[in-house]
C-alpha cells in the first residue's frame, strides 16, 4: 500500500508540524468545521461515520496514511468523518500552505496520495454494498406499502415540484449528497442547491407518537429556518402542516397527508 513516508532529514524540518493526540481522545468529529489534514507517524487513527443513527467504522489507519484532506482539497470544510486515536498517536498537522511546500519540496508525495485517495475510494465502495443487505436497507430507507413509498408527510419543494417524504417512524434526514464517502440523507437536497449553501448533514425530521419534530444536526449549517424563525441547533422544533422549513438557501413547505 502507498505510504507517505519522510526521510530522517524531511523529519527534522517537519517537527515542528507534529501534534500528539492520547488513546481514546476524538481528533476531529464529523460535522466539524477543518482546515487541516494529518499524516500520521506514530500510533493508529480510527475512522468512522453515523448511517442510518448507527456508528460504522470506515478504517484503522497507521503510520504512514493520512486523513482529513477533504478539508484542503474541498471547498466545504465540513468534515464528513470522525477520526478519533486507538493508542497514542502522533500526526503531522498540515494546512493549505504547509502541504503546499511539501509537495514542492517531494512531489513524489502527491503521486503517493493520489494512489491511496484511489485505493479508499475502491475500500469505500465494498463497503457500502456490503450495507446493501435486505436488513440493513431496511434500516435506511423509507418503509414500503404493498405500492409507492408509505408515509404520512411530506416535503415540497414548490418552485420545482420535487416532494420528499418523511418517514412515518423515526427519522429523516435531510442534506446533500456525501461524494466522498457515498452516504446519501433521505431527503438529498443536491439538486435544488447548486451553491452547496446545505450541509451533507444538516438536520432531521423525526415522526413520533404522530407528531413530527425538525432538528438541525450540526453546529456548522448555514442555518435552518421554520416560518422564519431561525433553529437554535441540536434542539428539535415541532412542525405542523403548511410550514415553511428553510436549510440554508433551499425552502421546502410540509405538508401532512394523514395523521396520527
Amino acid at each position: 500500500m502507498p505510504k507517505v513516508r519522510f526521510g530522517g532529514g524531511e523529519s527534522q524540518k517537519l517537527q515542528e508540524l507534529l501534534t500528539k493526540f492520547p488513546a481514546g481522545s476524538v481528533i476531529f468529529r464529523e460535522g466539524d468545521l477543518g482546515s487541516e489534514m494529518y499524516i500520521i507517524q506514530n500510533g493508529h487513527v480510527r475512522i468512522s461515520l453515523h448511517v442510518g443513527g448507527k456508528e460504522r467504522e470506515l478504517a484503522v489507519l497507521e503510520k504512514g496514511d493520512f486523513f482529513g484532506e477533504i478539508a484542503l482539497l474541498d471547498q466545504s470544510p465540513e468534515r464528513s468523518a470522525t477520526a478519533s486515536a486507538v493508542d497514542d498517536v502522533e500526526v503531522l498537522k498540515l494546512r493549505t500552505t504547509d502541504l503546499d511546500q511539501l509537495l514542492r519540496r517531494k512531489p513524489d508525495i502527491a503521486i503517493r496520495m493520489m494512489m491511496k485517495l484511489s485505493e479508499r475510494l475502491r475500500e469505500t465502495n465494498r463497503r457500502f454494498e456490503e450495507l446493501g443487505s435486505r436488513t440493513e436497507l431496511a434500516a435506511l430507507t423509507p418503509a414500503t406499502a404493498s405500492q409507492g413509498i408509505e408515509t404520512r408527510a411530506v416535503l415540497i419543494h414548490e418552485a420545482s415540484g420535487r416532494i420528499f417524504p418523511i418517514r412515518p417512524k423515526g427519522e429523516t434526514t435531510l442534506g446533500r449528497h456525501d461524494p466522498v464517502t457515498g452516504v446519501t440523507p433521505d431527503a438529498d437536497l443536491s439538486r435544488l442547491d447548486p451553491e452547496r449553501t446545505v450541509s451533507r448533514r444538516h438536520g432531521a425530521i423525526r415522526a413520533e407518537d404522530g407528531k413530527l419534530t425538525l432538528t438541525e444536526v450540526s453546529t456548522s449549517t448555514n442555518g435552518t429556518f421554520v416560518n422564519g424563525v431561525k433553529l437554535e441547533p441540536l434542539t428539535p422544533r415541532p412542525l405542523a402542516d403548511g410550514d415553511t422549513v428553510q436549510l440554508a438557501l433551499v425552502t421546502l413547505r410540509l405538508r401532512v397527508i394523514l395523521g396520527g
